[in-house]
């Protein structure tokens, strides 16, 4: 079989390790289509999760085989995170929350340091996630300003260059836009960041469910991902470039950094999600096996010669990538023949610069009126502006910064796509007649 069947084979199987997908409403199969806010879970983290509960339920601190047993497996855990992002190990990573609160705990550490007149870079194109914590450091007359997005949705790097001559201690960006999709360049907003002497916290959470990440190639000097994005339980850690260390000097946590990364884990941890993450770790290294036993390889990419965990578990997220291109194209090509659809951020002419990841509204259609109606036909998607505030507000201010948001991952079939577009004829032959 060719690439395209290989993958098509790969990922429609690999549906078969999601007991949650494959339900039905109404007589119709449902389409879960909200991906962007939390994928779903495989037999690999449900099976894990079960087994922590029977074998390892215990606490840190304590002489028993398996708090001991426990504890490695948090430091193993700590270890696939580190493979999964291209990390140097489990040094540089922390567990937590969720990458919201790595944001605030970053911005609250970081911003210790930080003194009157100082200057900080956030993006019109972020979630509130990376946005909040670094304004409320403006109340101490720090300031915060906003690194502006063009009518598409694209990060201004002209105007970012003004900005960086104010020369910030921070420049907060996310990697991909969890409303458009769009995929930003972290490399060069690094690079430029470090050559003005800006530490860069990077917002990972949209792009590892999609893409295989580098964070180690990017630059970044710290980053927060929510594992239930990248098929996992309801959790998130940190990352925290612990080789570059020197751009910290005079910071007053440089010193606890030194050791590892695990002093952003605050109080008692969730160690069954843990123990669940590793599970959806197990399930990306079975897709990468899956991937290969069809005839797709990796000899030709940097993975080829990667540690072989990282090899593994990044790999399916490479195979991923390439499937998901054939979701977005197919998308954008049915979309394309609605009448009235505006959608925001990359068009199909430049596909390859974008996730699977659709916002769109249709003239003459109110958004809530639209997801209701898509929702009472079986289709599980967003509306609002999903915490992109900024941007949508931006973009979608003719429909009150609202937007129907079809968020895949890959999972999702081309079947399912031809399905949804059958549901929104549909749904729009109805509610423009009940319009008349």
């Amino acid at each position: 079989m060719n690439e395209t069947q290989a993958l098509q084979q790969t990922f429609e199987h690999a549906r078969t390790y999601f007991p949650s997908l494959g339900t039905s409403y109404k007589g119709r199969p449902v389409l879960f289509f909200d991906n962007s806010a939390g994928a779903q879970v495989s037999q690999f983290v449900i099976d894990r999760v079960t087994d922590y509960y029977i074998h390892r339920n215990a606490q840190k601190g304590t002489i028993f085989v398996r708090t001991a047993e426990m504890q490695q497996t948090i430091v193993d855990a700590r270890q696939l995170a580190a493979d999964l992002i291209g990390a140097a190990d489990h040094t540089e990573i922390a567990f937590g929350q969720n990458a919201t609160n790595f944001f605030h705990l970053f911005a609250h550490h970081l911003g210790r340091d930080l003194r009157v007149g100082d200057h900080i870079i956030i993006t019109e194109a972020d979630h509130h996630a990376n946005v909040t914590p670094w304004l409320e450091l403006a109340e101490r007359d720090i300031h915060v300003h906003l690194w502006k997005v063009d009518a598409q949705g694209n990060l201004d790097f002209d105007e970012y260059e003004k900005l960086l001559a104010l020369e910030p201690k921070i420049v907060a960006a996310g990697w991909a836009s969890n409303a458009t999709g769009t995929i930003h360049d972290m490399q060069r907003i690094t690079h430029m960041a470090h050559a003005a002497g800006a530490l860069v916290v990077a917002d990972g959470v949209q792009a590892a469910s999609h893409i295989a990440m580098d964070v180690k190639t990017a630059g970044v000097d710290f980053a927060a991902f929510s594992t239930y994005k990248i098929f996992g339980p309801h959790m998130g850690f940190g990352y925290v470039n612990r080789e570059r260390l020197e751009r910290l000097e005079g910071w007053r946590i440089q010193k606890e950094l030194e050791k590892d990364a695990y002093f952003f884990e605050v109080g008692s941890q969730n160690h069954e999600g843990i123990e669940g993450f590793i599970g959806s770790m197990e399930y990306l290294a079975q897709l990468t096996k899956d991937a290969e036993e069809n005839g797709l390889s990796l000899d030709e990419t940097q993975l080829a010669t990667a540690r072989p965990s990282r090899r593994n578990i990044a790999g399916a997220m490479h195979f991923a990538h390439r499937y998901e291109q054939q979701l977005t194209d197919h998308f954008l090509a049915k979309l394309a023949s609605i009448e009235g659809v505006v959608l925001y951020g990359k068009t199909a002419e430049q596909s390859e610069e974008r996730l699977p990841v659709f916002s769109f509204n249709i003239e003459g259609i109110k958004t809530d009126t639209l997801g209701h109606a898509l929702n009472d036909a079986g289709v599980e998607a967003r509306t609002g502006n999903y915490l992109a505030i900024n941007l949508m507000k931006r973009l979608a201010g003719p429909f009150d910064g609202s937007a129907l948001r079809i968020s895949l991952v890959h999972y999702n079939t081309l079947e399912e796509i031809n399905q949804f577009f059958g549901i929104l004829d549909e749904v729009l032959e109805h509610l423009k007649a009940s319009a008349i």
